[in-house]
């Protein structure tokens, strides 16, 4: 393990800091450490452009290479955040919140803490997580839980909103889901394109990034 660890590139790196992942020089593992900022680039990879647009839009970023690591991050999450109980309704993310031991209830949102979800893309152009009625299942966004955990995967990062919906017609060719919004934080992010067309959303909304498994 310490053999992987020490090959761990630039991209590792920076997820770590973004994330707020002990690094080789940080003992730290509060969540709630000052967020660092950084300024988006032209010339930043497509990953990084996200995480970067992502975390300045308010959003809480939680970088994990397995799901063991998600595991102790979501403990993290419902322990700091006083969290009770998660409302979520997708069998594969049940069984990720239950092997991190979160209670969670697959039909009473009114009552729950949290609401936890799976994400279409991750747009790299306004830091934007892409959801749809696959997601909210006929919700509103104002109706669920204050507090949003999404849990994506690295393959989901997109450039722009253009090819995140030409994904999805290529997915669900011609069964298109409603309720196409992407949902960044609350923060106002400057210097976007008017048609950035992401969704202020006044939730607190965190992010686990899982590496896709080889």
């Amino acid at each position: 393990m310490a053999e992987q660890k020490s090959k761990k590139g630039l991209l590792g790196r920076f997820m770590d800091i973004l994330s707020g992942r002990p690094t080789e020089n940080s003992q730290t593992e509060e969540l709630d450490k000052p967020v660092i900022e950084f300024s988006a680039e032209e010339s930043d990879p497509t990953d990084l452009g996200f995480v970067k647009k992502f975390t300045a839009s308010g959003g809480k970023f939680l970088y994990c290479e397995d799901e063991g690591e998600a595991f102790h991050f979501l403990r993290q999450i419902m322990d700091e955040s006083g969290l009770g109980q998660v409302y979520c309704t997708d069998p594969n993310l049940i069984s990720i919140l239950r092997k991190a031991e979160v209670n969670v209830h697959e039909n009473d949102w009114t009552n729950s803490d949290a609401f936890c979800t799976s994400c279409e893309y991750l747009v790299s152009f306004n830091g934007g997580i892409m959801i749809s009625a696959n997601q909210l299942h006929g919700k509103k966004l104002e109706d669920l839980p204050e507090t949003f955990i999404t849990i994506g995967r690295t393959s989901q990062i997109t450039d722009n909103l253009r090819s995140a919906l030409a994904g999805i017609r290529v997915r669900y060719k011609n069964n298109l889901p409603s309720q196409i919004t992407t949902i960044k934080g609350p923060k106002k992010v400057e210097n976007l394109e008017e048609n950035d067309q992401g969704k202020i959303c006044n939730k607190e909304i965190y992010l686990l990034l899982l590496e896709d498994q080889l």
